[in-house]
């Protein structure tokens, strides 16, 4: 009896060995696919990865002055050649405004001084010689931001365009007094010139361009504070 228990018990060393075996070869697909789905990950991170790497250095044309433009320099077909070169910069260096034909540009002038080396911008330039030219008699008229109660939010730069409006109070109701004036020149706290691609500091007052014969209203409604600036979307 004590040798068939004996012999028994190899057989069930031999069942467990294989049952245990079994379990593994079980498990065996999951690991693979678990290995599998890690590897494609790291695949997507690393590519990722590699596309950002990539985009940070991706080169794309803009134009550069070749030499000092003074302020008030009108462009024209001359001397638009000679002012301007074509160069490669990285994307994340060129701004949404950047220049992209010079040829465009021909009419307008430089609305501050800018220096020889700066990527150009639309902003640095208005047709200001077209905006005198159909003025009568244009005069400068000046203002400061508190004179008016909205100069949205601050933002005017020398060669946008504003509507300016006239405010009843009694009646509650807005009339639109000036159209399509073009800002002048835009003035920071300190009284410095704030360039047009200066986005960020806040104008403390500004220059516009108007007929002479509207000065007068313009200064006495600026007296009284009822003048509203709206600026044109471009």
């Amino acid at each position: 009896m004590r040798n068939k228990v004996r012999d028994k018990e190899p057989k069930q060393k031999q069942y467990g060995e294989h049952k245990a075996g079994s379990g593994a070869k079980k498990g065996l697909p999951g690991i693979i696919l678990a290995a599998f789905a890690a590897a494609v990950i790291t695949y997507v991170v690393l590519l990722n990865v590699e596309k950002n790497a990539l985009s940070a250095y991706e080169k794309a044309d803009c134009w550069i002055l070749t030499e000092t433009v003074e302020k008030d320099t009108e462009l024209t077909t001359d001397n638009i050649d000679r002012l301007f070169r074509q160069t490669q910069v990285d994307v994340q260096h060129i701004p949404q405004e950047a220049v992209k034909d010079p040829q465009s540009l021909v009419g307008s002038q430089a609305a501050i001084a800018i220096p020889a080396g700066s990527m150009a911008t639309d902003s640095m330039f208005i047709q200001a010689a077209v905006q005198r030219a159909a003025l009568t008699k244009p005069v400068i008229a000046g203002c400061k931001a508190e004179d008016l109660y909205q100069l949205v939010s601050g933002t005017l730069r020398s060669g946008d365009r504003i509507h300016i409006y006239t405010v009843d109070e009694e009646l509650g109701q807005a009339y639109l007094t000036w159209d399509d004036v073009m800002v002048y020149q835009a003035f920071d706290s300190s009284g410095n010139l704030i360039p047009p691609q200066d986005t960020t500091s806040a104008a403390a007052r500004i220059n516009v361009l108007l007929e002479e014969g509207n000065a007068e209203l313009f200064y006495s409604e600026l007296y009284k504070g009822s003048l509203r600036v709206v600026k044109l979307w471009e």
